[in-house]
């Protein structure tokens, strides 16, 4: 039992019809993803989220020294992106790791102060790792402006160290903070 040939021509306009909207949605989706794809980032972007440093706490009660050696009150820091290095005795190399970091940080618009942590008061504990780092002159520690610790890193790994130092700086300028 066959339709009748009458009813068959409907089925050829349904199955036109069928294709013609298949056709066209897929050049829209061929449209909408050649789209997409050139407003991508370029391949070496990264499609992470920066996310500002943690909050370590509040600046430990240090001796600070300018790097001209003159005494500096923790206060005068207030408001001020920091780079702390703490040592036991303050050596060139440390010190020019520092002013090289200073200097990439200011070229890109975040000024910094450079800071030396001559001593500390001895009632004052530092974290565990910070303590280990501090007796080997290598603590180096990254201060916000509200004089809260936002990086400390081991200050003898130089490459490594600055990167990382350079890149939370930024941020700290750059990110949203909570």
């Amino acid at each position: 039992m066959s339709a009748p040939p009458s009813s068959s021509w409907v089925f050829v306009v349904l199955g036109a019809a069928g294709l013609t909207v298949s056709a066209l949605a897929c050049a829209g989706l061929v449209a909408v993803l050649d789209f997409a794809w050139s407003e991508a980032p370029a391949p070496n972007d990264t499609w992470e989220l920066e996310v500002p440093p943690p909050v370590y706490g509040p600046l430990p009660a240090l001796t600070l020294r300018d790097d001209r050696g003159q005494p500096l009150d923790t206060g005068q820091l207030h408001g001020q992106l920091t780079l702390l290095q703490g040592v036991l005795k303050p050596e060139a190399q440390s010190l020019s790791v520092l002013r090289r970091i200073q200097e990439r940080l200011e070229a890109d618009g975040v000024p910094v102060r450079v800071v030396i942590a001559a001593s500390r008061d001895e009632s004052t504990e530092l974290h565990p790792d910070w303590q280990r780092l501090w007796e080997r002159g290598r603590l180096l520690l990254l201060v916000d402006q509200r004089l809260q610790v936002r990086g400390a890193y081991d200050s003898s790994q130089d490459l490594p160290t600055s990167e990382r130092v350079i890149a939370d700086a930024r941020c700290l300028r750059t990110c949203r903070l909570p």
